[in-house]
């Protein structure tokens, strides 16, 4: 990625992305920077104040509290007991099918199947529509596992998705994600038009989107509009590819903090200030964020939410959320 070339020095080309975005505003600011051997671990240094950092993690969070916020199963549960909307949902093991199954019924289909820790979207399953093919989707997810790992079945909300970012200073970020699609121009097929969009994107890289993937999961998507991914899609047809908005497989995104209504800026603060935390990543559902309305759900929380999506989104204005992490980390380098 050219971005990642321009980010840092040498010695730190091995840690994710995500932090070299912090630490490049980090070097910015004159703090002082060394990553401990061939370690991810790197120690800040301003003056007399000194913090250690893995990814975008320090101790500016609890290990414990960190562990409650990436929990999609716990986090919610504890916003839940303080008022909070969110969408309902309970965890298994993988043995419990049956019972899974009853719950499925029980909060009604289509569910959601994912892990309860987890990023990226990795292993999430939407639009499971009855019994059987939750049974199935179970035997496909524990698969990928060792033991009787734990996953979180949910009821689907349907709407649109974003993802807010909030600190302790009022900094307020948004942007809208949505799930991978192409646009037909009534020559190309599905499967080349991606490989079209993949390319441009990646060809140079200069916003935070990714390649688009056309896996198991998208197969499946594109079987339900009776489509496959030798379609020919009309000119102007949009198809989308996937339910879930994860930028990491293939979604778009967009900033749209101008546009938030002032409702869900004063929500962002009472979550931060329920999980007495520096910084959140809130992925909110909701119908449009630009108009007021008690009709929105929190999916997850990230206690380390992605930078690119704010400072590098495909349109809209960048916003510097590595910046505002730094200001609640190293206050006195503000000026």
């Amino acid at each position: 990625m050219e971005l990642q070339k321009k980010t840092i020095d040498k010695n730190f080309s091995q840690l994710s992305f995500n932090s070299r975005l912090m630490f490049k505003e980090m070097k910015k600011r004159g703090i002082r920077l060394k990553r401990l051997r061939k370690t991810h671990i790197v120690r800040a240094k301003y003056e007399r104040h000194v913090e250690t950092f893995y990814d975008i993690y320090s101790n500016q969070v609890s290990y414990t509290k960190g562990l409650m916020i990436d929990d999609k199963y716990y986090a919610k549960r504890y916003l839940s007991l303080h008022g909070f909307p969110v969408n309902r949902g309970r965890v298994f093991k993988a043995k419990n099918v049956k019972e899974a199954q009853r719950y499925a019924k029980e909060i009604g289909f289509p569910v959601v199947l994912k892990p309860a820790m987890s990023s990226h979207g990795d292993n999430v399953y939407m639009d499971i529509g009855s019994r059987k093919e939750l049974s199935l989707t179970i035997k496909n997810f524990t698969s990928q596992y060792l033991g009787d790992p734990y996953y979180l079945i949910e009821k689907q909300y349907s709407g649109e998705e974003y993802r807010l970012f909030i600190n302790k200073n009022g900094f307020f970020a948004a942007v809208h994600r949505i799930p991978a699609n192409i646009v037909g121009d009534g020559k190309h097929t599905i499967a080349q038009l991606v490989k079209k969009e993949t390319f441009r994107r990646m060809h140079p890289r200069n916003t935070c989107l990714c390649k688009i993937l056309l896996d198991d999961e998208a197969a499946k998507f594109l079987k339900n509009q009776s489509l496959s991914d030798d379609y020919v899609p009309k000119t102007g047809q949009i198809v989308q590819l996937r339910r879930n908005s994860n930028v990491s497989t293939g979604g778009n995104c967009y900033d749209v903090t101008d546009k938030v209504h002032p409702s869900y800026i004063s929500f962002a603060k009472r979550v931060l200030k329920t999980l007495d935390a520096p910084f959140i990543g809130i992925d909110l559902m909701c119908k449009d964020i630009s108009k007021k309305s008690n009709d929105y759900v929190i999916c997850e929380l990230n206690s380390a939410p992605g930078l690119s999506l704010h400072m590098m989104p495909e349109k809209g204005i960048l916003r510097n959320v590595a910046g505002a992490i730094v200001d609640v980390i190293f206050p006195e380098t503000i000026k």
